[in-house]
């Protein structure tokens, strides 16, 4: 067996600085293995276990670099070069963090003058068994216009904005793909021991029933070119109008193929990615995780809090940080008007907000302003990546950015009024017009707009039509207005039914 670090590690990479760095891969069984990097002589080794497996950890480090990294196991060598210690985030979640810097809002543009020696990715191959991941090439690669086409917008506008503010080299550890459940990241026993999890095994179980490998293969192949039909009808119609809706889109060319079809081996198998992809990085180095999940969970809105607080708690423990130690920060998920439900959407973004209050060092990306009625793909990711830069900043590294959207801290009746107050408002509330998103109900609970005005950190609410409010909420429908923001142009955090304390 020839000595091999794991594929996470290349030339061009960035290593978490200020902590403890593990490096492992394969050699011959009982060998000694030395990684060493130079300048500096930081060093340190470890012998193979009977399987070939070798793990080591290098010291913690300052930031700094390039260093070069050689692995060493009698006559065998692996070397590395460009190798800088910085800053490294972990980028996971589906469709609207894959989104490419290409394909965003005046991508090309961007794309073309992106040349950042301070930034790099990696981007963990998509493929569904372990045996693909070991045979998938991968590398850290340098963002430039000629490798960052597919580099996720919102990890692109968070990362430069990161290293140009702490003048460190920043690395992106990209891990996700488009239509996945939460269930996918998630190992397949831990879902059993819990009912949502068990209901998607159950689910997933029932499509694939007796269904062979080959059967599977067959759909696929069907399905990719029902697929590619779909993006040439497409790509025609916009070479006509480029700016066409997505409205006309799906009116004259038809909606985009789905369900993908579903086999033992299919990307949205509960448990196949978190085995051959998220495994596949664990446990590089990083200072935390950035997580915009969420959408193809929108069938089962009510079941997503517990997946999302498993997912958080188990990725956590398989970074073995059980003091919480590295930030995990949740994209809420923006407006969107066709959801599989009423309130599919605000029912998700509520979840998204009660596992970001709960788990420890956690936090909250607000889209609530933005998004695009008719497109689950909204293009403009660099407000997006914008915010979580902030709210990075505020958790990770204790900058007073003010990057925590304004959150609902109390609500009271006084009268025909109802009094809001809330936390992280940064210097004061701000209402853009109305209607604003916010609502009373009566007791009856029937929500109807309600006239507000914002001074400081609160905000008072009346309308004629609940002369006894007992209950206030604030953007719950899938699509509609959110104009409630704190001093730093950062929306406020949208809220279900609450009831009024009198006072």
């Amino acid at each position: 067996m020839k000595l091999q670090a794991a594929a996470v590690f290349s030339s061009d990479m960035v290593l978490q600085r200020e902590t403890a760095v593990p490096v492992w891969g394969a050699a011959v069984p009982g060998a000694a293995v030395t990684v060493r990097l130079t300048p500096g002589g930081l060093s340190a080794r470890t012998v193979a276990d009977a399987d070939g497996h070798w793990m080591l950890t290098l010291s913690p480090q300052p930031a700094g670099g390039p260093f070069t990294m050689v692995l060493q196991s009698g006559a065998d060598t692996q070397t590395f070069t460009g190798v800088y210690f910085g800053e490294v985030w972990l980028a996971g979640g589906q469709s609207n963090m894959e989104l490419p810097l290409s394909g965003s809002r005046d991508g090309e543009t961007v794309l073309a003058a992106c040349h950042d020696e301070l930034l790099h990715f990696y981007e963990t191959p998509k493929v569904t068994t372990t045996a693909a991941a070991e045979a998938a090439p991968s590398r850290w690669q340098i963002v430039g216009p000629e490798t960052a086409a597919n580099l996720s917008a919102v990890a692109y506008y968070a990362a430069r904005e990161l290293a140009h503010a702490l003048h460190v080299h920043v690395g992106i550890l990209e891990c996700f793909w488009g239509g996945t459940y939460a269930h996918c990241w998630l190992p397949r026993e831990q879902l059993a021991t819990f009912p949502e999890g068990r209901r998607r095994l159950a689910w997933y179980d029932a499509r694939v029933g007796d269904k062979t490998d080959e059967a599977f293969e067959a759909e696929c192949a069907a399905y990719q070119a029902e697929v590619d039909s779909w993006n040439a009808r497409i790509a025609a119609r916009r070479a006509v109008e480029p700016d066409v809706s997505w409205t006309v889109l799906n009116e004259e060319c038809g909606l985009y193929p789905w369900p993908p079809p579903a086999g033992r081996t299919g990307f949205q198998r509960p448990g196949n990615l978190y085995e051959s992809m998220l495994r596949r990085v664990c446990p590089y180095a990083l200072r935390g995780f950035w997580y915009y999940q969420g959408e193809q969970d929108e069938e089962w809105p009510r079941d997503y809090e517990t997946e999302l607080t498993c997912l958080v708690r188990r990725w956590r423990a398989d970074w073995q940080d059980a003091d919480a130690r590295l930030p995990f920060l949740l994209v809420q998920l923006p407006m969107y008007a066709t959801g599989a439900g009423e309130n599919s959407w605000p029912i998700l973004r509520d979840a998204q907000a009660a596992v970001a209050r709960r788990e420890p060092n956690a936090g909250l990306v607000v889209l609530a302003d933005l998004g695009e009625a008719d497109n689950i793909h909204p293009v403009d990711k660099a407000p997006v990546g914008r915010r979580l830069a902030l709210l990075t900043l505020e958790t990770a590294y204790g900058r007073p950015v003010a990057g925590h959207a304004p959150q609902l801290a109390g609500a009271t009746r006084q009268g025909e009024k109802a009094i809001l107050r809330f936390a992280h408002v940064a210097g004061g509330l701000k209402l853009a017009g109305e209607p604003s998103g916010l609502e009373l109900a009566g007791t009856d609970g029937n929500f109807v707009p309600a006239q507000a005005y914002a001074v400081g950190d609160t905000v008072t609410l009346h309308s004629p039509k609940v002369p006894h409010p007992a209950f206030v909420r604030y953007a719950w429908y899938n699509f509609g207005p959110a104009r409630l923001y704190g001093g730093t142009g950062l929306p406020a955090v949208p809220f279900g039914a609450t009831p009024l304390i009198s006072v």
